[in-house]
């Protein structure tokens, strides 16, 4: 999918998790928020990099009855692509969990343990 060309020098959106860690056990929800420019209009979500729906609000859930895991992106009104975050969700019993959010080389990762 081609990126009009009024938004190719655009800001990109970001995407952010609610709860921000990854995996989450099934069937946990998600609560996915698109900020962007602050223009009015529809919110586009996308699932492993093909569009899945278009939103009056700019956050959704997002729930899962498999395990499995999703490459997630926004794009908010008078914005670009966000960065892909990639949400797992997993039937184990433990699990490893690390922050659901783009990381950049030197950033401290925090780990977290749940079962």
């Amino acid at each position: 999918t081609g990126v009009p060309c009024h938004l190719a020098g655009a800001q990109p959106s970001q995407l952010t998790l609610d709860p921000p860690w990854t995996p989450v056990f099934l069937p946990e929800k998600v609560t996915l928020t698109c900020r962007g420019s602050g223009a009015p209009g529809p919110t586009d979500w996308y699932v492993n990099e093909q569009f899945w729906q278009q939103a009056r609000s700019n956050h959704i859930h997002i729930t899962r009855d498999l395990p499995g895991s999703y490459s997630l992106q926004c794009r908010s009104p008078g914005a670009g692509f966000s960065p892909s975050i990639t949400l797992g969700f997993s039937n184990d019993w433990l699990v490893l969990q690390v922050p659901a959010r783009v990381l950049l080389e030197g950033d401290t990762l925090p780990l977290r343990c749940r079962g």
